[in-house]
């Protein structure tokens, strides 16, 4: 759902009922999905960005 105030960026919405049951999964499968999360989202990221979350990572920046 866009945002009528904001131009650019991105936003959602979760109703009550999808967050209860998000909050229902167990912690491995939370964990599981944000780790799959994770990778998808490096692997999609442009090589510079990469090279700056290293460097983040690594308390260089």
């Amino acid at each position: 759902m866009k945002s009528k105030t904001k131009k650019g960026g991105y936003s959602h919405y979760h109703s009550d009922e999808e967050i209860r049951k998000y909050m229902d999964w167990p912690a491995k499968t939370k964990l599981d999905w944000l780790e799959e999360i994770n990778e998808f989202l490096y692997k999609a990221m442009p090589p510079e960005n990469r090279k700056i979350m290293e460097k983040f990572r690594k308390g260089e920046i």
